[in-house]
């Protein structure tokens, strides 16, 4: 197979390329990044026969060069950090939006099914449990990522007629290209230099979804093997968790101390998110987050 790869050094797309470098059914996969976080370690780690690295931003990406048949196409490249988009809504949309329109064009033209990552973040309050009967329903995006995400969905919908979207939960685990500024990562950094884990008090028992990159990976590879573009929007979460719960999970490893702000956060309100859908497709996932979380700590 013949693939490509956008955001391919990113939290996921670096763990993605790790996974994919002992494929044999990858003959040739293009990376497509710009390095804008400076992942370089993501790089080094591969064996470059099979990947074709470019080195640019996705909207200054000429498809018109892209002359071979690909067999799929992963579009990761984002700017991800929610809470910060509030600071550059235009940016956000000129990046994301502008570079998914022109990912799903290229698809269009060339037929090339579109595997495309959105977020759990575009769910609001209207239920407190989510699942594939009402995940359509309950778009109550806050942050102009959020929202920038329901309009590439839309899009993707309205152009293509091979795609799977996936919304995905708080990305939790280990790559080259991992962020420490969502709650488990954040809360393990803090841990590891024995600061005060920063919690808002408003949001101690809140429940959130979570994925390991494992189950990302885990249901990747159903779609690919079974070739499932379905056209449909998909959740892909491991396990839902209050701060809470995350922290005693933390504790089990190492002890942390707790410093309670008052401070307004993005998103206050308190849902699930059930991967009903691709439990009845027979797709397994971990039980739970806590194997990750004693990964991170050692590595840290």
């Amino acid at each position: 197979m013949k693939i490509i790869i956008s955001g391919s050094f990113g939290h996921i797309g670096s763990y993605l390329i790790d996974r994919l470098q002992t494929d044999n059914r990858f003959k040739s996969i293009i990376l497509i990044d710009n390095f804008q976080t400076q992942r370089f370690g993501s790089y080094l780690k591969l064996k470059k026969k099979k990947f074709q690295l470019i080195d640019k931003n996705i909207n200054d990406i000429n498809f018109k060069n892209f002359k071979e048949r690909y067999d799929f196409f992963v579009h990761l490249a984002a700017i991800t950090n929610a809470a910060e988009s509030f600071k550059i809504k235009d940016l956000i949309n000129k990046n994301n939006f502008g570079g998914t329109k022109k990912v799903v064009n290229f698809c269009k033209k060339k037929n090339v099914p579109l595997i495309f990552p959105s977020s759990t973040s575009v769910y609001g309050k209207k239920f407190s449990i989510i699942n594939s009967s009402n995940n359509m329903d309950n778009l109550f995006a806050q942050s102009p990522y959020a929202k920038t995400k329901i309009k590439e969905e839309k899009y993707i919908r309205e152009n293509l007629k091979k795609y799977v979207i996936l919304r995905l939960g708080t990305i939790v685990g280990i790559s080259e290209g991992m962020r420490f500024h969502t709650a488990v990562n954040k809360f393990c950094y803090q841990a590891s230099l024995n600061q005060p884990l920063t919690i808002w008090k408003k949001f101690y028992d809140k429940k959130r979804p979570y994925l390991t990159l494992e189950d990302f990976y885990n249901c990747l590879n159903f779609i690919i093997k079974n070739k499932y573009f379905s056209n449909e929007t998909i959740d892909v979460v491991t396990k839902n968790y209050t701060v809470k719960e995350i922290i005693d999970l933390i504790e089990i490893f190492k002890k942390t101390k707790k410093k309670f702000v008052n401070t307004e956060i993005l998103n206050q309100n308190s849902y699930e998110v059930i991967s009903d859908k691709l439990l009845k497709l027979g797709v397994k996932f971990n039980k739970g987050i806590k194997k990750d979380i004693f990964k991170t700590l050692k590595l840290l």
